[in-house]
């Protein structure tokens, strides 16, 4: 079986965005920090509620 090549997508509810530059995703009281590969680290409320690696989407609820 291949898996698909393409970005992760972080799926929020009815939104959805590509995980394009996102080296590190970490859990932080609630909340999700995303860092880049250029450092750049912004936060995002919810927790990880499934990780679709076939499908590479990570549900955050």
């Amino acid at each position: 079986m291949c898996m698909n090549d393409g970005h992760f997508l972080l799926v929020q509810g009815e939104t959805e965005s590509h995980l394009d530059d996102i080296t590190t995703i970490l859990p932080v009281a609630g909340k999700l920090r995303l860092i880049d590969v250029f450092g750049k680290q912004r936060e995002i409320d919810g927790n990880i509620q499934e990780i679709d690696l076939l499908n590479r989407r990570i549900v955050i609820g």
